[in-house]
C-alpha cells in the first residue's frame, strides 16, 4: 500500500533538507579526511611541523650536554687533597690522592657512559661529560671498577682518549696480568699528636675482578644547565673511614694492595667506599 506524504509542497521541502543534510555530511567527512596531516606536532621537538594536526610519533629532540659531578667532602667540610682534616680518633689526617674507575653507566638498554676515570687533582669535581637524553637515566646502574673482559686487555690498545689507555691510566694499571687498579685512596697521618707530624702514609689500592662492585642510583634529579643537564653526586670521605657499618683505623690499617694478607682490609676499604659514594 502506497505511503501518503502530505502534499507535494511538503514532500519537496522534505527531500530537499535530507539533500542539505547530506551534502553537509560529506562535506564535514571530506574535510575530516583530506584535511588531515600527520607529522610532529610537538613545538619543543627538532622537527615540528607546523601544519600537522595528528602526531604520528615522529619528533625527535636535540641532544643534551649530560654531565656528571662528583662533590667531595669531608664530613661538612670542603675537601681538598694536601689539606688536613681531624678524623674520630683525633689522628690529623691529610689525603694526597684520591682516583677511581666508573665503568658501564646504563639504564637498562640505554647507556649513559662506558668508562670514566675520576682523578680529584686532575678535575676537581668533573666526572665526565657526554651527550644523551637525561629523560631516559632516572636510574643509573654501574661499576666501580671494570669488567673482567677488560680489565686484562692490554692498555696500550686502547685508543688515545680512552682513560684505560696506558698515557692516560699512568699508575692506575698495575700490569696486563693484574690489571687495573679501580679505587686508589693515599695519605698521610699524624697518630701521636693530632697535629703536623705525619708519623706514617697510608695507601689503599683496590683492584682484581673480584672487588669489582655494582651499584644502582635511583629517583635520580637532573638539574638544568646552561646547554643541557647535570647530576651530582657526593663522596664523603669521613664516612670512608667511619660509618654505621665499618671504620678503618689509620693507625693499625693503613696498607693494602688488594694482595696477599691484605684481602680483608681492601674489602672493608671497597665496603666504605660505596658507603661514601651517594647520589
Amino acid at each position: 500500500m502506497p505511503i501518503k506524504i502530505g502534499n507535494y509542497e511538503n514532500f519537496s521541502l522534505i527531500l530537499l533538507t535530507m539533500i542539505r543534510l547530506l551534502s553537509i555530511l560529506f562535506i564535514c567527512s571530506f574535510v575530516t579526511f583530506s584535511c588531515k596531516k600527520e607529522g610532529c606536532t610537538d613545538p619543543q621537538a627538532e622537527n615540528y611541523n607546523v601544519n600537522a594536526n595528528t602526531d604520528d610519533g615522529s619528533c625527535t629532540y636535540a641532544l643534551d650536554e649530560l654531565q656528571i659531578k662528583i662533590n667531595t667532602s669531608y664530613g661538612n667540610q670542603s675537601f681538598y687533597l694536601d689539606s688536613s682534616y681531624l678524623t674520630d680518633e683525633g689522628y690529623t689526617v691529610k689525603f694526597t690522592d684520591l682516583k677511581f674507575y666508573l665503568s658501564d653507566l646504563i639504564n637498562g638498554q640505554d647507556t649513559l657512559y662506558k668508562t670514566s676515570l675520576y682523578d680529584y687533582r686532575n678535575s676537581q669535581n668533573h666526572l665526565f661529560s657526554t651527550s644523551g637524553d637525561y629523560t631516559k637515566f632516572e636510574s643509573i646502574s654501574g661499576k666501580v671498577g671494570l669488567d673482567s673482559s677488560i680489565n686484562h686487555d692490554d692498555p696500550s690498545l686502547f685508543p688515545n682518549e680512552s682513560p684505560l689507555n696506558i698515557s692516560n691510566a699512568g699508575l692506575m694499571h698495575w700490569g696486563w696480568n693484574t690489571g687495573y687498579i679501580f679505587i686508589s685512596i693515599e695519605g698521610k697521618v699524624d697518630t701521636l699528636s693530632a697535629g703536623e707530624n705525619f708519623d706514617h702514609n697510608f695507601s689503599y689500592h683496590i683492584g682484581k675482578d673480584e672487588f669489582m662492585e655494582i651499584f644502582t642510583f635511583n629517583d635520580l634529579n637532573w638539574t638544568p644547565t646552561s646547554n643541557g643537564h647535570q647530576l651530582e653526586w657526593s663522596l664523603d670521605l669521613a664516612k670512608f673511614l667511619k660509618n654505621s657499618e665499618s671504620s678503618i683505623d689509620l693507625k693499625t690499617e693503613f696498607l693494602t694492595h688488594t694482595g696477599s694478607g691484605q684481602l680483608e682490609l681492601a674489602e672493608k676499604v671497597k665496603n666504605n667506599f660505596m658507603i661514601a659514594l651517594t647520589p
